[in-house]
């Protein structure tokens, strides 16, 4: 026999050897189809079997029968408590128990610390003084009188309407004024009482040559301004102007411009007086 023929009859016996479950698989197998008399023999002891090894898919149903059960066992089955059966399903989950009684409210908190004080308020405004009590009788002392009540503010009056600034004149044209005579009046205004800004002015002429002239404007019988030409040239016509700030009160007043001429006789001609009312 060559060596490969004898390597591959080597490895065909060893493929046929049968594994360690397999030899206590029919050991037991054995051992419930009778094998207590073959154990009996010296072949496989029930202390050679490992716990566990021999399952119940190893023997034959029918095959094991009430002889081969310990004393034990035999009693509960006797009994009708039998072998432990499979673990169950679980069961559906029971209703819901009834709510408990609500248990005792605890005790009250203990208060808490007092805040600190506000602001003081801003004081009140000052009453108003009360009138004085009317005076007793010699001897006695007169009541107290009780605080007058406030009187009710009067409505106001409604605003008047603007007055209209007009200026007030007079106007007067050729008037002689004769030599040495008292002030002659060339032209005259009447105002109301009032504050006023007056302007007058005249052209002077005169007959002789070196003469002088001198004009005056009055607010009643104050002079409140005035002009004086001198040493005029013969025949000489020249403009003169007044002008001053019055104030005038009581019954109109007469506002005047008076002229007069030292030497020769003379004139006055286009005079005019305006009175322009001021606040």
């Amino acid at each position: 026999m060559s060596k490969r023929t004898a390597r591959a009859n080597s490895k065909s016996t060893r493929r046929r050897l049968p594994t360690p479950s397999l030899m206590l698989a029919c050991a037991a197998l054995f051992i419930a189809l009778g094998g207590s008399a073959y154990a009996a023999r010296g072949l496989i002891v029930a202390g050679q079997i490992a716990p566990g090894a021999v399952t119940s898919r190893a023997i034959r149903n029918g095959a094991v029968e009430p002889a081969d059960l310990s004393t034990r066992t035999r009693a509960l089955i006797g009994a009708g408590q039998g072998l432990p059966g499979m673990k169950g399903d679980n069961g559906a989950v029971g209703t819901a128990g009834t709510p408990g009684t609500a248990g005792t409210p605890g005790a009250g908190g203990v208060n808490g610390a007092n805040g600190a004080n506000g602001p003081n308020g801003p004081n009140g405004a000052d009453g108003v003084n009360g009138t004085n009590g009317i005076d007793g009788k010699d001897g006695v002392n007169g009541l107290k009188g009780a605080d007058g009540t406030n009187g009710t503010n009067g409505t106001n009056g409604t605003n008047g309407t603007n007055g209209t600034v007009a200026p007030l004149s007079a106007r007067q044209g050729l008037t002689a004024l004769p030599t040495a005579s008292p002030p002659t009046s060339i032209v005259e205004l009447a105002v109301p009482p009032g504050n006023y800004v007056v302007l007058a002015k005249t052209e002077l002429s005169h007959t002789g040559a070196g003469d002088s002239v001198e004009c005056l404007l009055k607010s009643g019988t104050t002079t409140v301004d005035q002009a004086g030409m001198k040493t005029l040239p013969a025949l000489a016509a020249i403009p003169a102007s007044l002008q001053a700030v019055v104030t005038t009160t009581g019954t109109p007043t007469e506002l005047t411009v008076q002229c007069t001429v030292a030497v020769a006789n003379g004139s006055a001609n286009y005079s005019s007086l305006i009175a322009i009312p001021t606040a």
